[in-house]
């Protein structure tokens, strides 16, 4: 049974127990915490419904209908409703192909930030068309933004993107949404072949991974931001042109990031979305917009720091951002930085469903899918193992290949198979990380750089955590690392011996929180969001009762049981909770 899955001492350890941290990258007495914090979960695989283009009761098209949240449910709702006019979507996609060409089926297929329609005609043709959630990203910009990237990608790397046949980005026009009708790229999603391929097989699948992103990290652009038609960015944005060699005919530019950091928050001004010629601009931009949101939504963000800790402010968090603000302009100077700092486009979301490869010989790509994300950002922030080759926790960097350990054979066979199935994972990233360095070596680098150097360039914006501790983290670091790292000068700021034992106890703190979580998602096959396949929604629900309970009464010497309900990642009640 699951309720016999965990035991109440799991939860009277959580207080002592380590975290581990991979690719920490640094130097120093600073408390390493890791680069990210991620756990195997239910992808959101597409939802698929048939459905006739009738006028009638066509609410499930609008709504999200594939998974249910443990918390938060009706704001993550709200983010994936999109209201349209069906007849005219599928007419639009009919004139495609002809005047008697008609719409005949649509199968739907839901993403985290998108509606996907797959549209058949009558005569047999096929067409894919898109429509983008709340959630998004920056309304009209987003899609335009999509729109040109495919584009440009399509004749400067070797594996295909899908072709774009129509598209609008005024939510006005006769669809009532913006939209993009697109190629059905051929083949299937990789994440149906990937279990029953050979090591060989999953190996050649890496190695065109590898040549598309030596592609794109060729594509050296001359600004960070978005990649737009020069012809659809507004004429109140900024816009560079790419150079003749990457477009002959004029027809690019780089215009405005369309980041959905930048749509969380409201009267950004323009100056603060780019696009940015230099690093330190860009740089600059990051902590500038967090101050902004700060100043315009002061009570959003202290909720969002109390998630955490009542202890944490608005104030330090303000104070925190203008530290990093000191030591940016040292930073973006700093040779190793400016190495890995060309503006490139890459794809940040580089999971099993987004490569399709042929029904017949699984190692060979037929396209890949889903650059909606993709922006020109720097390339040591963009440089990353794809998500389906994300090392394990204990993974390390460096030459030595992945091995069992030695007491392998006196495992009992769960966790036989739990530690096999993580040397497998080690073993795809080793071969990652080993054919970058032999095949892309600037990637390579860019992954190796020193996390003391590019930390404060990403933890800026808060964790959906709401902890201080990751960025004040890192500013401890730049602290006591300063003349290692070879910054010039001297420190701008300093932290008191009191700052630094205060920092260590949250860090503790910290390290728990992320325990216990990692702990619940495991268990509940969900993510940070608490998302949950409608199939299993019942079951799971349940799963999560039986463990919020078991954890209060784990707990019930040290805390109330209030207090302990409300530490419980996804507390249960709280799954029409509106809160962000």
């Amino acid at each position: 049974m699951w309720q016999m899955m965990l035991k109440p001492v799991c939860f009277r350890s959580l207080l002592h127990r380590p975290i581990h941290t991979r690719w920490t990258g640094g130097v120093g007495s600073g408390v390493n915490l890791s680069r990210t914090f991620r756990t195997t979960v239910r992808r959101k695989e597409p939802m698929v419904r048939d459905t006739k283009c009738d006028p009638g009761d066509q609410d499930d098209l609008f709504r999200y209908t594939s998974g249910r949240w443990l918390i938060n449910e009706k704001y993550q709702l709200e983010q994936r409703f999109v209201k349209f006019n069906v007849n005219n979507l599928c007419s639009q996609a009919a004139s495609l192909f002809g005047p008697e060409t008609k719409c005949v089926r649509i199968v739907k297929m839901e993403g985290n930030f998108n509606k996907a329609f797959l549209l058949t005609m009558n005569d047999g043709n096929e067409v894919i068309e898109k429509i983008p959630c709340p959630n998004s990203g920056t309304p009209s910009l987003t899609t335009a933004s999509e729109v040109a990237t495919l584009k440009f990608l399509r004749s400067r790397i070797s594996i295909r993107v899908p072709e774009v046949y129509a598209w609008n980005s005024d939510p006005t026009n006769p669809v009532g949404a913006e939209y993009i009708i697109m190629e059905k790229v051929r083949g299937v999603a990789l994440a149906e072949r990937w279990e029953t391929m050979n090591t060989l097989e999953r190996y050649q699948i890496i190695d065109r991974i590898v040549e598309m992103e030596k592609e794109l990290d060729n594509l050296k652009l001359p600004a960070y931001g978005n990649l737009f038609l020069q012809d659809s960015l507004p004429s109140d944005y900024r816009q560079y042109p790419l150079p003749a060699d990457l477009d002959p005919t004029g027809l690019f530019c780089i215009g405005p990031s369309c980041s959905r950091a930048h749509n969380a928050s409201i009267d950004i001004s323009k100056s603060n979305v780019g696009p940015w010629t230099s690093i330190l601009d860009f740089a600059l931009s990051i902590p500038r917009r967090e101050l902004a949101l700060i100043a315009n939504e002061r009570q959003k963000v202290q909720r969002h720091l109390t998630q955490f800790s009542e202890n944490q402010s608005v104030d330090e968090y303000g104070d925190l951002l203008r530290k990093v603000l000191l030591i940016l302009p040292a930073l973006s100077h700093h040779p190793r930085v400016l190495e890995g700092a060309d503006s490139a486009i890459w794809h940040t979301d580089l999971h099993l469903g987004n490569i399709y490869v042929s029904s017949d010989n699984p190692t060979k790509i037929e396209g890949v899918i889903d650059w909606q994300s993709a922006q020109a950002a720097p390339l040591f922030i963009q440089a990353q193992f794809p998500e389906f080759l994300r090392p394990p926790r204990d993974y390390s960097p460096g030459t030595e290949i992945p091995a069992l350990p030695d007491n392998f054979d006196e495992l009992d066979p769960d966790e036989k198979e739990r530690v096999a199935k993580e040397q497998t994972s080690a073993g795809q990233s080793k071969y990652y990380e080993m054919s970058c360095l032999a095949y892309n070596k600037p990637v390579y680098d860019a992954m190796k750089l020193d996390r003391g150097l590019w930390e404060p360039f990403t933890c800026c914006q808060l964790f959906s955590n709401g902890s201080l501790v990751p960025l004040r983290n890192s500013l401890i670091r730049i602290f006591q690392d300063w003349e290692f790292l070879g910054l010039p000068g001297s420190c701008p700021f300093e932290f008191t011996e009191e700052d630094l034992r205060r920092h260590n106890e949250q860090v503790q703190q910290y390290q728990d929180y992320v325990y216990l979580w990692d702990l619940a998602k495991s268990q509940l096959c969900t993510d940070d969001s608490g998302w949950v396949p409608i199939e299993q929604w019942e079951p799971t629900n349940k799963m999560n009762e039986y463990l919020c309970d078991m954890y209060v009464k784990a707990l019930s010497e040290e805390m109330p049981p209030e207090v302990a309900s409300k530490r419980w990642p996804f507390p249960p009640g709280c799954s029409l909770d509106t809160s962000v």
